[in-house]
């Protein structure tokens, strides 16, 4: 009778524990998709949710699975950016090649470094840019680009290659670090600064997926 009683406490234990995982996985990854349409960083909801719910696994699988969740709300987010606003596609086009290159490096070196050490610094970096951007109320309101032509593709690739190798190696508040850099660095407004990121983290997904 204690045999059955234990394999029955188990059994309902197991049961729990797949019960939460539907209701909590399926949620994050509702709220990451919209977060990531607006001004990116979705990671940050789910991440914080594949770590809580499957605690024993290895974190680069983790972060895989998250940036494989995301490829497609930021496809959806491309398509409908790219009908909507002028994307600065001469310059926005070696960014994401160059962002893609970043993220697949990122991505080897998750492989041989521990991320350990960003993962606790991640929060007060975002704290800063978000603390920032309060201060500067006229951020992003206007699109001004401080570049134009070669000089502006090169910058932006930096920012790309930049941001791509921590998403590859990382990945938690990509889309978000995008558009205040290319707001920040490049002058564009929030939304075109948006649609860009958009399209740098959707290669990036596709390239280390």
């Amino acid at each position: 009778m204690g045999e059955r009683g234990r394999a029955v406490r188990q059994r309902h234990c197991g049961d729990n524990a797949q019960m939460t995982e539907w209701i909590i996985l399926p949620a994050a990854s509702l709220l990451a998709g919209f977060v990531d349409a607006i001004v990116g960083g979705g990671g940050l909801i789910l991440v914080p949710a594949l770590f809580a719910v499957f605690p024993s696994t290895p974190p680069a699988t983790l972060f895989g699975t998250n940036k494989s969740a995301s490829v497609w709300g930021t496809a959806a987010a491309t398509w409908r950016y790219a009908r909507r606003v002028a994307v600065p596609w001469t310059a926005l086009l070696p960014a994401a090649a160059v962002c893609a290159l970043g993220a697949w490096l990122g991505a080897w070196a998750v492989t041989v470094l521990p991320p350990d050490g960003l993962r606790r610094a991640l929060p007060f970096i975002l704290t800063a840019v978000l603390a920032y951007t309060l201060m500067r109320k006229d951020l992003g309101r206007h699109h001004a680009p401080r570049f134009a032509g070669r000089a502006q593709a090169m910058v932006a690739s930096a920012v790309g290659g930049t941001i791509g190798f921590y998403d590859g190696f990382f990945g938690p508040g990509t889309g978000s670090f995008l558009v205040f850099l290319f707001v920040r660095v490049l002058g564009y407004d929030f939304l075109r600064a948006s649609a860009s990121a958009v399209v740098c983290v959707k290669l990036c997904k596709l390239v280390i997926r």
